[in-house]
């Protein structure tokens, strides 16, 4: 794994803020103890307290020389400015007519506990100018962190602040040496180079990547990643950050990325070159002035198009997608709904980036749209309704293709017995689909299926208080019974099998199905034990029952007891069982658990596993905290993953590290590694960290 050092420093609008303001007005106002007045000059001594513009300043004794326009302040001088900023000198200059500012030896205090020492400041038409200075935020007397540099320059109208050989210390050991670093201190975005990012790992050698960053306007910007890995080569990720209008916005990233021969020949690599595009948009307001009243509608994109998986694995920071997954999937939803109707078209593409698949037998979805109307009463008011259609397009280049119109319709008759006590639901669902294959040779081009299912439902939903607790039961009982079905022009067993492969029809077996549920709450109604259990039985099966289905939580004064278990009545085996125990605490949180996966006859596909997993996170004081994890397999006597980490954390700067072992995606498979991360952060700025 790469191993990053970033450094994030962000010395914001603190210093446009605290070292002084453009004086709203020229006006002088000065009270002390003692006060001396000629015609052309005021002296001031004991309390001094000096009103100028949007200051208050406190100091040993005041001169103001009338004709000069000159304001001198000596003696432990105290400014309180614009929003908030603590100044402290021991002289000071103010050519009030001039807008000229002179101090020696300014300290001066940020509102969030940064400070600047300088032995020189000069303000002049809105221009700043320091000399030596240090900056930190840390205790005065020994800061553990600070920067210093050798003079700066800040331009009030252009909100920029420039620094000059900038050097940022942790205790007294140097970490870091600029000679220029230049930022804007309001909020907009600005262009310049952002901090470079260096790393060493054993199999790629050592990582640079410069990240350059052009603010092209308020709502757009780009940002470009050159890298270098000395044992790989170089390549190139830019993204693209635009917001289109006030409930949009969107991303699009490119990338690509040279291999060595020398490099693919050691690893075996499939590929050389490693580019991708990826594009991504939300709105939730696309056509809203041109939708009837009472809708609203939404766009959602999240697409990625890459040759492999070390495409992204290249890049320092992802975009948002749908995991780091050898099967790439990109999405785009579009819908629109009110109270009663929905609508939406849906589109899925997939990238298989495994070794030796071919794409273009990769099915895609191209696209599919609904159309849905909402639960409504239908002559009745028990008696209620809702339709779903669906038009779905199953497309590749190569295999068979299917296009897919469906309609379902279920229809429910509600009722209650005994003063609400017992319920009883009929419904009957209708079910339509009409298939049309393409890209082959078949004997029918075409299937029409048509079916429906009755159903029979009795529950109730029970609730009584006791002492002390408040007890929820919701027992069910439910029926289904196959009806009808219309198939034409053939039975779906007379199709190929290559178009049977593309969809399943069929009325479901005969079944009651018995589920039963039950909350426990205390007085203030929180939940302290629920369960739920679902059992299936199969009269015409060989074997009738089902799987039997139990969940079930106990939590008291912190802990939580959690089981999910399902069990397979034809093999006396338990299929699956997920089990943990966990207590959680103002200062440290354990818990222990347990995932068991069995493969039995009748399913092929299932992975089985057998772990145990562990995680703690403990807070020893407010500044040492420690977390970790193991996962480990009881079959393999073998660890799968595991972490551990802490941090420390003080006023002015904090420290995180942690060592895991992590399974990453490649080309050629997955590969495991171990990875230590480490992270000092300068606060309120940022911090430099090394992975």
């Amino acid at each position: 794994m790469p191993k990053h050092f970033f450094l994030l420093l962000f010395v914001v609008a603190f210093l446009a803020q605290s070292l002084y303001a453009v004086p709203k007005s020229n006006k002088i106002e000065i009270t002390a103890k003692h006060i001396e007045a000629t015609k052309t000059l005021v002296k001031a001594r004991e309390n001094v307290i000096v009103y100028y513009a949007d200051s208050v300043i406190k100091a040993d004794t005041a001169n103001y020389n009338k004709t000069e326009k000159l304001l001198i302040l000596d003696g432990n001088i105290e400014m309180i400015g614009y929003q908030g900023s603590k100044e402290h000198s021991n002289h000071m200059e103010i050519y009030t007519e001039k807008d000229e500012v002179t101090f020696d030896e300014l300290f001066l205090v940020g509102e969030n506990d940064v400070w600047i020492y300088s032995n020189d400041v000069y303000k002049k038409d809105g221009n700043y100018t320091l000399g030596t200075s240090v900056l930190s935020s840390c205790d005065v007397e020994d800061p553990l962190w600070k920067m210093v540099f050798a003079r700066s320059h800040y331009d009030t109208d252009a909100s920029y602040m420039k620094l000059y050989d900038a050097k940022v210390y942790l205790w007294d050991v140097p970490v870091l040496y600029t000679p220029y670093m230049a930022f804007s201190t309001h909020n907009e975005r600005s262009s310049g180079l952002l901090f470079p990012g260096f790393g060493y790992t054993s199999n790629e050698g050592f990582l640079y990547e410069q990240p350059i960053y052009w603010a092209i306007s308020p709502s757009m910007d780009l940002e470009v990643n050159p890298q270098i890995r000395s044992s790989r080569s170089v390549g190139l990720y830019s993204t693209f950050r635009f917001a289109d209008s006030a409930y949009s916005s969107g991303e699009i990233r490119a990338g690509y990325f040279k291999d060595k021969l020398s490099y693919v020949d050691e690893y075996n690599l499939p590929n050389d070159s490693h580019y991708g595009f990826e594009f991504n948009y939300e709105s939730s307001r696309v056509f809203k002035n041109f939708l009837p009243n009472g809708f609203t509608d939404g766009l959602y994109i999240n697409s990625t198009f890459l040759n492999d998986i070390d495409y992204l694995n290249l890049q320092a920071s992802s975009l948002s997608h749908f995991g780091l997954v050898p099967l790439q999937e990109s999405r785009l939803n579009y819908f629109a709904y009110n109270n009663d109707y929905y609508a939406g078209i849906n589109a899925k593409y997939f990238i298989d980036t495994r070794e030796g698949i071919d794409d273009d037998e990769t099915m895609q979805i191209l696209p599919s749209i609904q159309l849905h109307k909402y639960l409504s009463h239908f002559i009745w008011d028990n008696l209620t309704y809702s339709a779903d259609i669906h038009v779905n397009n199953f497309d590749r280049k190569e295999g068979a293709t299917m296009q897919q119109v469906e309609l379902n319709i279920p229809l429910e008759f509600t009722t209650s017995f005994f003063d609400d006590f017992l319920n009883l639901t009929l419904g009957e669902e209708f079910y339509y689909s009409k298939f049309f294959f393409g890209n082959g040779d078949f004997v029918h081009n075409d299937f029409e299926y048509y079916s429906n299912i009755h159903r029979i439902k009795i529950f109730t939903d029970l609730t009584k208080k006791y002492d002390g607790f408040v007890h929820v039961l919701q027992p069910a009982l439910k029926y289904t019974k196959p009806g009808n079905e219309y198939q034409s022009p053939v039975d779906v067993s007379s199709l190929s099998d290559e178009q049977k492969a593309l969809f399943a029809v069929g009325l479901p077996e005969e079944a009651y199905s018995f589920s039963l549920s039950q909350y426990f709450y205390d007085e203030n109604m929180k939940l302290k034990f629920y369960q739920r259990f679902t059992q299936q039985y199969y009269p015409k099966r060989e074997y009738e029952l089902a799987d039997m289905s139990n969940e079930m939580q106990y939590s008291l004064d912190g802990w939580r007891f959690y089981n999910n278990l399902v069990y397979a009545h034809e093999f006396s085996k338990i299929r699956e069982s997920s089990s943990s125990v966990s207590l959680a605490k103002t200062d440290y949180s354990v818990s222990v658990g347990h995932t068991y996966k069995q493969l039995l006859p009748d399913v092929v596909t299932t992975v089985e596993a057998n772990d145990v997993y562990f995680s703690f996170a403990y807070a020893y004081n407010k500044e040492i905290k420690l977390n970790g994890g193991l996962t480990y397999n009881i079959d393999e006597s073998s660890s799968k993953q595991w972490r551990f980490g802490g941090s420390y954390n003080r006023d002015c700067w904090s420290f995180s590290a942690s060592i895991r072992q992590d399974i990453t995606p490649r080309p050629t498979g997955f590969t495991t590694d171990n990875t230590f991360f480490v992270q000092f952060n300068f606060i309120p700025f940022g911090g430099i960290g090394t992975e």
